[in-house]
């Protein structure tokens, strides 16, 4: 389970994301490098926040693997398209682009705060 996101870089060719994190599993912690394609990077963000809340939910003392400490929508230079920044631990940013449509629906589902 990955406890301590480190940095998330992109390749120097842009085609993959690197991930350098602390993982543990059982007593031992061990630093790990994920490297994610650019093109899977969005799935695998979202498949890891939902994994997370799923074992949140199961045991209430384990911590998030990635805690999102903040979410904001912002323009990303074409009209039918819009990010979504989540702001993670040490000022990581993973932006997601989207269909503007697909955006609505899903501001409709955040809390506003």
């Amino acid at each position: 389970m990955i406890s301590d996101l480190k940095e998330v870089v992109l390749t120097p060719d842009l085609s993959a994301v690197v991930i350098k994190a602390d993982a543990i599993s059982g007593e031992r912690r061990t630093a790990v490098e994920l490297a994610i394609t650019t093109e899977l990077a969005a799935k695998v963000a979202v498949a890891l926040l939902a994994t997370t809340a799923e074992a949140r939910a199961a045991r209430d003392a384990l911590e998030p693997a990635l805690q999102v400490l903040a979410a904001a929508f912002v323009p990303s230079g074409r009209a039918d398209k819009v990010r979504l920044h989540l702001l993670f631990q040490q000022g990581v940013v993973l932006p997601i682009e989207m269909d503007l449509d697909a955006a609505k629906h899903l501001s409709k589902g955040i809390p506003k705060g």
